[in-house]
């Protein structure tokens, strides 16, 4: 459970070792599903950067019950396109205006259907990877991100066919028409949230299930890719 005191202690801690920070940003799972979050993302927008283990030692000062995971980035320096989408998608302001999160997301490009094609070679590439690798835990990493990648290709098609910047896929699912949103939806539930997040993919028939879902995201692409251009 991620308890809001706890929060505000790493928040004040981090501060104190770095005065120059201007916006501490929580993002990713903690924000999107706190019911099953086990640790915390933050990023960290700073004047002048200082050492990275004194961030880490900051945060871990409070015997808090969740992970802390920490990106610190100096004012002046760039941020991977895939990250700051990441980040925008799904966010909570800690401390600062979110001024600096805001002018950045100004910065991106409209997302394309090639962007989405891109996710589905990820996603197969990161399959190839599976079936040669040996190691149990790493074998269930990359078969999670195999199905996040087709969510993501998903959500960039989805936010190319309405125009939009938005990448909040709570937003871009009330944006959608029927039947769009009822299938975006199950990819939400499904590929992001139960097999992605919770790893709960069935085991016995990984690859099987794999190309299903890789069909059922490039049907729903080409639909509307299809109707964008009509």
């Amino acid at each position: 459970m991620i308890d809001r005191k706890s929060l505000k202690g790493i928040c004040e801690n981090l501060i104190k070792y770095d005065p120059d920070i201007v916006e501490i940003i929580r993002f990713g799972s903690s924000v999107y599903a706190p019911e099953y979050a086990k640790d915390v993302d933050l990023l960290i927008f700073t004047k002048d950067k200082k050492p990275y283990e004194g961030y880490f030692d900051a945060a871990y000062e409070i015997n808090a019950s969740f992970n802390v995971d920490v990106l610190v980035f100096q004012l002046d320096e760039k941020i991977r396109e895939e990250l700051l989408r990441g980040v925008i998608g799904a966010h909570e302001i800690l401390h600062g205006s979110g001024e600096i999160l805001l002018g950045l997301a100004k910065t991106l490009g409209d997302p394309t259907f090639d962007d989405a094609k891109s996710s589905i070679k990820v996603s197969k590439g990161l399959m190839e990877l599976y079936k040669v690798e040996e190691d149990p835990t790493t074998r269930d990493r990359l078969v999670r991100e195999a199905f996040d990648s087709l969510f993501h290709a998903s959500r960039l098609a989805s936010m190319t066919y309405l125009s939009t910047e938005v990448t909040r896929w709570g937003v871009i699912k009330a944006q959608l028409p029927h039947p769009y949103r009822t299938t975006f939806d199950n990819f939400i539930k499904t590929l992001h949230i139960k097999y992605f997040y919770n790893g709960e993919y069935p085991r016995d028939r990984i690859e099987e299930e794999f190309k299903r879902w890789l069909k059922l995201v490039e049907d729903y692409m080409g639909t509307l890719e299809t109707e964008t251009r009509t």
